[in-house]
């Protein structure tokens, strides 16, 4: 029997009611699906945020090593040449810090000594573990025959940062500008150096970037010839890292300067007084593991390229974690804001002694040790340089 026009539509609109039930449904079903997938991703970000606020930050360019690089083993008449090799894996520099022998350093009790005489005695390295606050993670030997030859035996090409003396051979003899100095004479001139104010220990860091950069320019089939027999000399470091910073020293991208210090003189004696803030920022901060009790968190609230990096470069002297530099939830904060965990009111104090800005607040809901410093447009690059 034929079906009438009418029953036809009301077939029709019921089917099409049904399918708009189910469709209803089902988009329902997907919003609340995405509702879950949001609410569950808020919740891990959380998580993540806390996550990364409560554990340790340490500053892109950290991941490095430390490693103290002792040259002459204080033979008669020679003074050993000590120097901390520092590397930053991340920022692809080394920097060889010279230790002068003048540099005053301190015992377990706290007691004064000189770096010069435990040097001697080849006992530097607790001591500088303990002006670093950091593990030195290698310990390279060489004598000053050694150093000869890996900078090729022959005449190095020395520049005086300024004009300088040494008392050698019983005599006294004035450096000047370029001159030449036969790699034979290392051992006397380096064991002279470093003693004493500005002029020697400059002298010393003279010396010494001469010797590394007649190294660099030296064969690499003789150099790696060189680099394998004193690798396999080494006492307590293993052959491959021995290599390693043998490779290190002679590839001609080590920096020589002296370690952070100030020179005074007390009592009528001259010494070095290593400088802490400069230390951390310099040399500890490239520790491998480095971790610190207290986190700051620097934030860019006022949208000026580059500001958030130049505060954390003024924030590096301090014993602290400093994470990269993020962006503030906006970039119209009038005033810096330095916000500080249950335990961290102390150290926001000494951020906002550094900066001279911003007004220290609670930081509700950040971890006891942790500071959030949040950019202003009251902080400018003239006030960090």
């Amino acid at each position: 029997m034929a079906r009438s026009p009418k029953t036809e539509g009301y077939r029709a609109r019921r089917l099409a009611a049904r399918r708009s039930r189910r469709w209803g449904a089902f988009q329902n079903l997907a919003l609340y699906a995405l509702a879950a997938v949001v609410a569950f991703g808020a919740v891990l970000g959380a998580v993540h945020l806390a996550h990364s606020l409560r554990h340790h930050h340490v500053l892109p360019g950290s991941a490095g090593y430390l490693a103290l690089v002792t040259i002459g083993g204080g033979g008669p008449g020679t003074q050993p040449t000590a120097a901390l090799l520092v590397h930053s894996e991340n920022l692809a520099t080394t920097t060889l810090y010279t230790i002068p022998p003048d540099l005053l350093l301190t015992n377990a009790a706290g007691e004064y000594v000189m770096a010069g005489d435990v040097a001697t005695e080849g006992q530097l390295k607790p001591y500088l573990e303990r002006l670093v606050h950091a593990p030195i993670s290698y310990k390279l030997d060489l004598s000053y025959a050694d150093l000869g030859r890996l900078s090729g035996g022959s005449d190095l090409l020395v520049t005086a940062a300024a004009p300088f003396s040494l008392q050698t051979g019983g005599a006294i003899r004035l450096f000047n500008g370029r001159f030449s100095l036969p790699a034979s004479q290392l051992a006397t001139v380096l064991s002279a150096a470093g003693k004493g104010q500005t002029d020697q220990a400059t002298a010393q860091d003279d010396f010494l970037t001469a010797a590394l950069a007649g190294a660099a320019a030296v064969p690499a089939t003789r150099q790696t010839a060189e680099i394998k027999v004193l690798a396999a000399q080494q006492k307590g470091l293993a052959v491959v890292d021995a290599r390693d910073l043998l490779a290190t020293l002679t590839s001609g991208r080590v920096t020589v300067v002296r370690l952070p210090s100030v020179g005074q003189v007390a009592e009528g004696q001259f010494a070095w007084r290593p400088d802490p803030g400069a230390i951390t920022a310099q040399i500890t901060r490239n520790a491998r593991y480095f971790h610190a009790p207290f986190t700051i968190v620097v934030e860019n609230g006022s949208g000026v390229l580059g500001v958030g990096r130049l505060v954390v470069n003024s924030l590096a002297g301090l014993n602290v974690n400093l994470p990269a530099v993020r962006n503030a939830a906006s970039f119209n904060y009038a005033d810096t804001q330095i916000l500080a965990g249950a335990r961290a009111f102390g150290l926001a104090n000494e951020v906002r002694g550094i900066l001279g800005h911003g007004v220290v607040l609670t930081g509700s809901g950040l971890p006891d040790t942790t500071v959030v410093v949040i950019v202003g447009k009251d902080l400018n690059a003239r006030d960090l340089q």
